[in-house]
């Protein structure tokens, strides 16, 4: 269903050279803000176990064999989203082709530049959940803009609040104080920093998810650096 779903609602930049219930052959060119088109990507989209992935049906013929930076993975496959290739219907294809567009567009972005576009991407494996989480809880408070600047630019209230944070438990120092995110309870009152905890205090993701990212990269060292991204972990050890 997943491949004849896609096939059903590919959009026009997106051309099917060949579709069976497994895989599609699929030439993709997209328009860019200023009108102009990206270069062709020849990829391939195949259905394994219980979800799609899609790949260049040449690894490596236009895009790096695999980059974390890029988000390709270590077999080619793209990294469009977490859980992007999960259950695909055709109530949802169309999201996954808007996730495709705008992972091409981000490449070619990152070709010309070395650079991935901000705000257009999340973090790898673990980090990544944690900062969905991290995302849902902030925007309960008012505060996902300052969540997205200290995950983008180390700036902001949550990203002081970490300075805060007991590195041998990962929570909040001085627990009887109110809470550096401003959490209140239902009657107003602003909740301490023990308490706070318990709900998810985004001060507190935000040191959960740095500190998955590091173990991330610290699993990927030894590997081959594509050298495409200028501040990408891999590069800076070679």
């Amino acid at each position: 269903m997943s491949i004849a779903a896609l096939a059903a609602t590919a959009p026009g930049w997106a051309e099917l050279r060949q579709v069976d219930g497994r895989q599609a052959d699929i030439d993709a060119v997209v328009t860019r803000s200023s009108g102009a088109f990206t270069r062709v990507f020849e990829l391939v989209v195949i259905h394994l176990a219980r979800e799609v992935k899609v790949f260049e049906r040449l690894r490596g013929q236009t895009l790096p064999t695999s980059c974390p930076d890029r988000h390709i993975n270590d077999d080619g496959s793209f990294c469009l989203g977490l859980r992007a290739g999960e259950g695909i219907t055709l109530e949802t294809a169309v999201a996954w082709w808007k996730k495709l567009h705008n992972f091409l567009l981000c490449q070619e972005t990152a070709t010309e530049s070395g650079w991935w576009p901000a705000g257009a991407q999340i973090s790898h494996g673990e980090a990544g959940e944690i900062e969905l989480r991290a995302e849902a809880v902030s925007a309960s408070l008012g505060l996902l803009q300052a969540y997205r600047e200290a995950v983008e630019f180390d700036t902001g209230l949550i990203a002081a609040g970490l300075s805060k944070i007991n590195r041998s438990n990962g929570l909040l120092r001085n627990g009887r104080s109110v809470c550096l995110c401003g959490r209140k309870d239902k009657r107003g009152n602003p909740l301490l920093r023990r308490e706070c905890h318990s709900f998810g205090c985004p001060i507190v993701l935000e040191f959960e998810r740095r500190a998955a990212a590091d173990r991330f990269w610290r699993s990927m060292q030894g590997r081959p650096c594509c050298r495409t991204m200028r501040d990408c972990p891999l590069r800076r050890e070679h």
